[in-house]
């Protein structure tokens, strides 16, 4: 009478011996000509952005930095201190000017909300 009765575990076993084997006849099938192609494209696609992306950055960075007019900023003497009256004041600097054509210009320092 103790044989009519289902065993869990062998029937477990058996499953998954099943299952596996399936899995292994499918993997064995899958075409990968195919898939290595689209790997091999997808690679030259994402080399080419990096180049395009290495070529609009050199751009930018050249023509900073060949600007025609543009002087390279002075260096200070490194020992030399300010004299008393010669300071310039932060209020007669011009702002910053930002040249970026894909960035919008910079929100105005103080215009926040206001809290409390």
């Amino acid at each position: 009478m103790s044989d009519d009765k289902p065993k869990p575990v062998d029937d477990l076993k058996q499953g998954l011996n099943l299952l596996f084997r399936a899995a292994k006849g499918a993997v064995d099938r899958i075409p990968t000509d195919k898939i290595e192609g689209a790997m091999r494209d997808g690679a030259k696609e994402v080399g080419k952005a990096f180049e395009t992306v290495a070529t609009e950055i050199d751009k930018v960075v050249t023509n900073v930095t060949t600007r025609p007019g543009s002087t390279p900023p002075p260096h200070p003497p490194a020992a030399a201190a300010p004299e008393a009256g010669t300071e310039a004041k932060k209020e007669d600097q011009p702002p910053p000017r930002y040249d970026d054509a894909y960035a919008p210009e910079p929100p105005a320092p103080g215009k926040g909300p206001r809290i409390g």
